[in-house]
């Protein structure tokens, strides 16, 4: 069993597979990848992973082995992307990403608009917000408004973290 109050962040890695998805993840693994934020308690993701909390340990696993997420504090941060600033704008790219991940996961192949608007926002927390309420509009009306509600309601929880 996983120590549910450990801390996983993102790896580079982590990120170019959120893109990629080349590993054929799980549901429950791709959907933790997806939510991990480097300050939230392992065992406050398994609702949004879709796994009871004793399971954890079976989704973290494989995340942990491939390089894709790393624990906080005990183990050595990840590399930062080649150009990436150490300060919260890098943090911002890593929210813009996760929240391309999220729209790609939820609108499946009608993402592409919102991800376009994504895309566009610029690294503070104010323009992903605006994006991703924008992005969360234009679903409403071209894709469906259920979709839309719960892209919106997740985005803001990746964005206010």
């Amino acid at each position: 069993m996983a120590d549910l109050q450990a801390v996983y962040a993102r790896t580079q890695a982590g990120l170019q597979e959120i893109k990629a998805r080349a590993l054929h993840l799980t549901r429950e693994q791709r959907n933790l990848l997806i939510v991990i934020d480097g300050k939230s308690a392992l065992g406050s993701f398994a609702k949004i992973a879709g796994c009871a909390p004793e399971q954890m340990g079976e989704v973290v696993a494989p995340l942990v082995r491939h390089g894709l997420i790393a624990a906080v504090g005990g183990a050595p941060s990840p590399p930062a992307a080649p150009g990436a600033s150490t300060t919260g704008q890098r943090q911002a790219g890593a929210s813009a990403q996760a929240l391309i991940a999220l729209a790609e996961q939820i609108f499946g192949a009608h993402a592409g608009p919102v991800v376009r608007k994504l895309e566009k926002a610029g690294s503070s927390a104010a323009e992903l917000r605006a994006a991703a309420e924008s992005g969360a509009k234009l679903a409403k009306l071209t894709i469906d408004e259920n979709k839309a509600r719960l892209f919106l309601a997740e985005a803001l929880k990746l964005i206010e973290g």
